[in-house]
C-alpha cells in the first residue's frame, strides 16, 4: 500500500486484502465493488450446477465452499475447499462458454460477492488496476492448485490433513468429515483414525 505523506488511506478489510494482492486505488476498488452482487447463501446451496453453462465468479467473503466433480460411476470428488477471501469459479467453462464438469457449492453459510465473468472482462479492459489484480489473483490460484497437487503426490494423508487445518483453521468444526476426507483423497474411516492418532498424543 502506498500512502501520501500526512494523508493516510483508510481501507476496509476487503480492500486491504485485495490491495495486498495487487495495488487498487479507491477508484478501482469502487469500480470493482459496483460490478459485484452481494449474496448470502445457506449451507448446501449449489452455486454452479454441473453441466450448466456458468456465468459467474464467486468471491467468498465468509464461510467455506467447494468445487467438485462427479465420476462416471457417480462418485463425488472434491477438487478444492475455498474459504474466506478466495475465489471460487469453474474457470475453464467460463472461458470456453461450454457446460462445466465442475460444480460449486456452499458447505457452510456463506457471504459471497457474485461477479458476472463477462462484465469483469469488460471492466478489466478499461481499468488497468483491476486487470492486474485479476491476473495476479489467477496466478496465485494456479500456484495454490499446483501446490495442493504436489502435496497430494508427496505428503501422506496425515501431512495433507495438517496442511488443510493450517490453511483453514477450525475446519473440523465447520464442515462434515466426509467432505474433509474427500478433499484429502481418503475415506472418512481413514480420517477418523488419523484424527484419533493426532489427538491422543
Amino acid at each position: 500500500m502506498f500512502n501520501l505523506p500526512n494523508q493516510p488511506i483508510i481501507m476496509d478489510s476487503l480492500h486491504q486484502f485485495m490491495n495486498n494482492i495487487s495495488p487498487l486505488s479507491k477508484k478501482s476498488y469502487t469500480a470493482f465493488m459496483e460490478m459485484c452482487c452481494s449474496q448470502s447463501y445457506k449451507a448446501g446451496t449449489i452455486l454452479t450446477e454441473i453441466d450448466s453453462v456458468p456465468e459467474s465468479i464467486y468471491f467468498i467473503e465468509s464461510g467455506v465452499a467447494r468445487s467438485y466433480s462427479i465420476s462416471e460411476k457417480g462418485v463425488e470428488y472434491i477438487r478444492s475447499l475455498i474459504s474466506t477471501y478466495n475465489i471460487l469459479a469453474p474457470t475453464e467453462a467460463l472461458i470456453t462458454k461450454n457446460p462445466t464438469k465442475i460444480g460449486c457449492q456452499c458447505l457452510t453459510n456463506c457471504d459471497v460477492l457474485e461477479i458476472n465473468y463477462d462484465t469483469l472482462m469488460q471492466v478489466c479492459k478499461a481499468e488497468t488496476e483491476i486487470s492486474l489484480w485479476y491476473t495476479r489473483t489467477v496466478e496465485l490460484h494456479y500456484a495454490h492448485l499446483q501446490k495442493t497437487n504436489d502435496e497430494l503426490l508427496t505428503l501422506n494423508a496425515t501431512g495433507r490433513y495438517l496442511k488443510l487445518q493450517k490453511r483453514i483453521p477450525n475446519i473440523d468444526n465447520m464442515i462434515n468429515q466426509y467432505h474433509i476426507a474427500s478433499n484429502l483423497g481418503i475415506t472418512p474411516i481413514q480420517l477418523s483414525r488419523i484424527r484419533k492418532k493426532l489427538y491422543s498424543r
